[in-house]
């Protein structure tokens, strides 16, 4: 009777400044692994194995009143059990945030953001080892894409608030059949009484609304990184008791000066889905692992 478990992470902390150009690169790069096997173990079990990555990287550009912003997060994981032959997702998720800033006072700037949210990989439906096709969403299928001008406030240094009261939301779907089907709160195509159709659905939806923003960068005990983002958009077309969210969590701890704790944590609820039960969507991904910082230049 035998049993064993492998884990291994790794993580990698950038953080470049260069004080003459003005320029802040700043990066978070987490990559995990688990093996479980089991030979006549009595307690029970599945031997598996899971491989996953989250990453993000922020760069910063300030000039006089002038400030530009890019940031990208990142997640993928897959896993395999034992006899499956299929390697299935765990966590998958890609968003992109640009902002620009103009200064106004100490804490208040007038705002241009844009964003784009998306996924790496298809999505299928799974009976045993085998996969059901066509995938229910893939890469740009669906993209949420987002502009907005407003008033931005700095409650902290690291903390920002923006208010849009002008803002557009575009959700594309690039793949026909889902669009068609009216997945992810676009029109679904017309049909005749026979179900052929008679007009395909437009694979494009864009709405108007106003837009609350939170972007959080903080380091508030020695050794523990925040990055936390929180989107509310409130369409002028819907009800306004039912926003759009998203939340997006990414925290580094260093228990040494090589060793970290790093957690990812998301949650989106969009009232707009058919099924009323996968309005709030929740993913948590966390690993133990090695850890490299830099800094340029060095202080």
């Amino acid at each position: 009777m035998k049993k064993w478990r492998f884990v291994v992470g790794l993580s990698v902390l950038l953080a470049q400044e260069d004080t003459v150009r003005a320029w802040k690169v700043e990066g978070l790069f987490g990559l995990q692994a688990a093996q479980t096997a089991l030979s006549n173990w009595q307690a029970g079990g599945q031997n598996q194995t899971g491989l996953g990555t989250q990453h993000r990287l922020s760069i910063t550009r300030t000039y006089l009143r002038h400030t530009w912003n890019l940031e990208y997060t990142g997640q993928y994981g897959v896993l395999r059990v034992v006899p499956q032959r299929t390697w299935r997702k765990t966590q998958d998720f890609l968003l992109v945030v640009s902002q620009y800033k103009y200064a106004l006072s100490a804490r208040w700037a007038l705002s241009v953001l844009m964003d784009g949210r998306t996924q790496w990989a298809p999505t299928y439906e799974y009976i045993g080892d085998s996969v059901i096709r066509p995938a229910k969403s893939a890469f740009l299928a669906p993209f949420y894409g987002q502009f907005s001008l407003g008033v931005l406030y700095r409650i902290l240094e690291g903390w920002r608030v923006t208010l849009s009261p002008i803002s557009g939301r575009m959700t594309h779907v690039r793949l026909g059949y889902l669009a068609d089907a009216g997945a992810f709160g676009l029109k679904p195509a017309r049909r005749d009484s026979v179900g052929e159709i008679v007009s395909p659905a437009r694979r494009t939806l864009w709405e108007l609304g106003a837009r609350l923003t939170s972007r959080l960068n903080l380091s508030p005990v020695s050794g523990l990184l925040l990055s936390h983002f929180l989107d509310v958009f409130y369409g002028y077309s819907s009800s306004l008791h039912n926003p759009v969210i998203l939340s997006q969590l990414q925290a580094a701890y260093k228990l040494k000066s090589w060793l970290a704790i790093t957690l990812a944590q998301q949650a989106i609820y969009d009232p707009r889905v058919d099924n009323s039960k996968q309005a709030l969507q929740l993913l948590t991904a966390w690993s133990l692992g090695v850890t490299w910082q830099a800094e340029y230049p060095k202080r």
